[in-house]
C-alpha cells in the first residue's frame, strides 16, 4: 500500500472522530430546592429532601435561599449561616453538586434590604407643586383631567369601545352610587377601555374596586398601554382570581414614560364564568412614591419658567424622602402608598402661591409580587456584589456552582447612571454580566457559572420594549462567554431556544452547554421530562435537566428523574445522527482534503526514492 493510501485510511476515522464530540452517557439532574434555614426544623426538612434526591439519582442541588442575598448584612443571624453551611456539606456528602445564587438582578428585594435606594428607578420630569398659604409646604398640582364615567353612573358611556361580549352595567350591585361595570360568563376577552391623556415622564396613581361571585377561568387584569404602540407598557397588573370575594381596592403607581396618550384596559382576558364587577375607577397624578436618593438618581427643584433658577435642599426645602424607604427593611411591598409631605424651612426663598417644578427618580415595584431590580451600574451595587461574592466564598463548598440570577428584569436602563453609558438596553445588560462575572470569578475561581436564559433569548425576553425596560434588549447575548452554562426555561419555545444557545444559529455562534430548567409545576413529571428532551432532539450541548418547582411541589421529582434518564439515550442518538448527517454532507470537502494530503505525501515519497 502506498503512503498516500495509508494516510487516507488513517485520516478518515481521525477526522470523523474530531468532528463528533463525545456526549456524556448520563444526564446531569439538578433539583431546584426551596431552602431558607431559619430553624433546625427547616434544616431537617431540607436534608430529608436531599435524601430523596440522592435516592432518585439527582446529581446536584440548586439552593433557592434568600439567605445568599443577606449573608453580608449585620442583621442576618449567624445561626442561619451555620445551617446553610451544614446543608451544603450534607449535599456534598451525598456525592451531589451544589449551586448557590449570586448577582440577583430582576427580583432584588432581599439584596435591596441593605439599601433600597439602589433600586433601578424611572425618571419623573417637571412635576408641578404650589407653595401653600402658610409658606411651609409644597402641594402637588394634579394635571390629570379625569376619567369619563368613572363610576358607571352614566351607563355605558366611555368604557365599551372594545365590543367584547359578556359586558354590561349593573344597576343592582355597586361599590358607591347606583351602578357598576359587570362581566358575566364572558365567552372570550371582556375588557373595559378608555383612552386617556398623560403628561410624559410623570408619576400617576390608578385606583379601582372590584368584586367577584362564582368567578372562574380567564385572567382579571388592568393595563395602561401607549396609545400609538401597545408594546410600550406603562402598567400591567394581575388582579385577584378568587372565585368569590367582596370589594377589593387595587392601587398602582406607574410612570407615563414618553407617552402623551394611553389606553386604560381592565377586565378579563381569555373568557370566564361567573360574575366580576368593577367600580370607582380613578387616575390622578402623584409624586415621590418610592423616590430614590443616590448620585445616579438626582432630585432637583426649580422655577419652571426659569429652569436655571434651582432651589437648594436643606435651605429652600427640607430633605425629601419616602418614609417607606427608611421605616422598614422590606419597603417594596406595594405599588402605591401616600407619599411623605414636602416641607419648607422658615428661611426658604419660596413664597406662598409660588409654583415650582421637580425632577426626581422613583423605584417601581412590579406587581403582583412587587419585585424590584437593583440598578445595573451604580457603584453601590457593584460594591454589594463584591461583598456578596466574598460571603459566598466563605460558606460555599469548594467548586460549588454559582448561578448569576439575571431573570425577568422588567425595568432597566432608566436611571441617570445607566443612561449615562449611552448604551442600548442589550448592550447595558451585556456589560453588567461581564462586571458580575469578573467579580464572582475573582472570589470563586474554581466555580462553574450558570445563568438563566430568558434575558438573553430573542424567543423569550431579549426583545424591544420588554415590560418597562427602556429600549431594545437585542444583543444582550453578546455578553455571555462560551463557558457560561445556560439554565434554559423557555419551555414554550424550547427547541428554538435550545438551538439559539447551541451555537447553531449564526446570529449567536457561541456554543453554550445547557441545562433544561424543566417541569415548572406542570403536575406530570414524567411527561415534562419526556417532552423537554423531545424538544432537544438533534441539538448538541444539553447536559441535563433541572426539576424546577416554584410552588414547592416535589411530588413528581422521582418520576421526572426516572423519565429523564430513560429518555437520555434517545436524545444522545438524535445528536449523534445529526452529526453523522453533517459529516456525510461535508464528505466532498473532507475527501478533497484527504486527496490533497495523500497526493502531497505521494510526491514526497517519489522524491525520497529518487534521491
Amino acid at each position: 500500500m502506498s503512503w498516500g493510501s495509508a494516510v487516507t485510511w488513517i485520516l478518515l476515522p481521525v477526522l470523523s472522530v474530531a468532528l463528533a464530540s463525545a456526549e456524556q452517557a448520563a444526564p446531569e439532574l439538578w433539583l431546584w430546592q426551596h431552602s431558607y434555614q431559619s430553624s433546625e426544623n427547616a434544616l431537617t426538612a431540607s436534608k430529608k429532601l436531599v435524601d430523596r434526591a440522592a435516592r432518585a439519582g439527582y446529581t446536584g442541588i440548586a439552593l433557592w435561599d434568600t439567605g445568599f442575598s443577606l449573608l453580608s448584612q449585620d442583621f442576618f443571624p449567624i445561626f442561619n449561616e451555620d445551617r446553610m453551611k451544614n446543608l451544603m456539606q450534607y449535599i456534598t456528602s451525598k456525592h451531589m453538586k451544589v449551586m448557590v445564587l449570586g448577582a440577583p438582578f430582576g427580583f432584588s428585594n432581599d439584596a435591596l434590604e441593605a439599601n433600597p435606594n439602589l433600586a433601578e428607578s424611572a425618571r419623573v420630569i417637571g412635576t408641578r407643586f404650589r407653595v401653600d398659604a402658610s409658606g411651609r409646604r409644597l402641594n402637588l398640582i394634579n394635571s390629570f383631567p379625569g376619567l369619563r364615567n368613572a363610576g358607571f353612573e352614566e351607563g355605558k358611556s366611555g368604557w365599551f369601545s372594545t365590543g367584547d361580549a359578556g359586558m354590561g352595567v349593573s344597576t343592582t350591585v355597586s361599590h358607591t352610587g347606583r351602578n357598576s361595570g359587570v362581566i358575566v360568563d364572558a365567552p372570550g376577552n371582556a375588557r373595559f377601555r378608555q383612552t386617556i391623556a398623560l403628561e410624559p415622564w410623570r408619576q400617576y396613581h390608578l385606583r379601582l374596586f372590584y368584586k367577584a361571585q362564582g368567578f372562574h377561568g380567564g385572567e382579571p387584569m388592568v393595563e395602561v398601554l401607549d396609545a400609538s404602540d401597545y408594546d410600550k407598557r406603562r402598567l400591567v397588573a394581575d388582579l385577584d382570581r378568587s372565585a368569590t370575594h367582596d370589594w377589593i381596592e387595587a392601587d398602582y403607581a406607574f410612570d407615563s414614560g414618553d407617552s402623551t396618550n394611553a389606553v386604560l384596559y381592565f377586565g378579563v382576558w381569555g373568557g370566564s364564568s361567573g360574575i366580576i364587577w368593577f367600580d370607582d375607577v380613578q387616575i390622578e397624578e402623584t409624586a415621590l412614591v418610592y423616590v430614590t436618593r443616590r448620585a445616579g438618581a438626582p432630585l432637583k427643584v426649580y422655577d419652571p419658567d426659569h429652569p436655571d433658577v434651582v432651589y437648594r435642599e436643606g435651605q429652600d426645602y427640607n430633605s425629601i424622602t419616602d418614609p417607606r424607604m427608611t421605616s422598614t427593611l422590606t419597603p417594596f411591598t406595594d405599588s402605591f402608598h401616600q407619599p411623605g409631605p414636602v416641607t419648607l424651612p422658615r428661611k426658604t426663598r419660596l413664597k406662598p402661591g409660588q409654583i415650582v417644578a421637580m425632577d426626581f427618580y422613583a423605584a417601581f415595584p412590579i406587581p403582583p409580587a412587587f419585585g424590584t431590580s437593583m440598578c445595573l451600574t451604580d457603584p453601590g451595587v457593584l460594591k454589594w456584589l463584591r461583598q456578596n461574592a466574598r460571603s459566598l466564598k466563605r460558606i460555599a463548598p469548594k467548586g460549588a456552582g454559582v448561578l448569576l440570577s439575571y431573570d425577568e428584569i422588567r425595568q432597566m436602563n432608566s436611571c441617570e447612571s445607566c443612561r449615562a453609558k449611552h448604551m442600548t438596553a442589550g448592550q447595558l445588560l451585556a456589560w453588567s454580566v461581564a462586571q458580575s462575572l469578573s467579580i464572582y470569578r475573582d472570589a470563586l475561581p474554581q466555580s462553574r457559572f450558570y445563568i438563566w436564559s430568558d434575558m438573553f433569548d430573542p424567543y423569550h425576553n431579549a426583545v424591544n420594549h420588554y415590560y418597562y425596560v427602556e429600549g431594545d434588549l437585542a444583543g444582550s447575548w453578546k455578553g455571555l462567554p462560551v463557558d457560561l452554562v445556560i439554565l434554559n426555561w423557555n419551555l414554550e419555545h424550547l427547541h428554538d431556544s435550545l438551538t439559539w444557545f447551541s451555537g447553531l444559529d449564526r446570529r449567536q455562534p457561541a456554543a453554550h452547554k445547557q441545562i433544561i430548567a424543566g417541569y415548572y409545576d406542570s403536575g406530570n413529571g414524567a411527561a415534562a421530562a419526556q417532552q423537554e428532551l423531545a424538544a432537544a432532539r438533534g441539538i448538541p450541548g444539553v447536559e441535563g435537566l433541572m426539576y424546577t418547582t416554584w410552588n414547592e411541589d416535589y411530588s413528581q421529582m422521582e418520576r421526572f428523574a426516572e423519565t429523564a434518564r430513560r429518555s437520555w439515550g434517545t436524545y444522545l442518538s438524535s445528536v449523534s445522527q445529526k452529526k453523522e448527517a453533517g459529516l456525510s454532507g461535508t464528505w466532498p470537502a473532507l475527501a478533497g482534503c484527504i486527496a490533497f494530503v495523500s497526493g502531497f505525501l505521494a510526491l514526497v515519497t517519489r522524491r525520497l526514492k529518487a534521491n
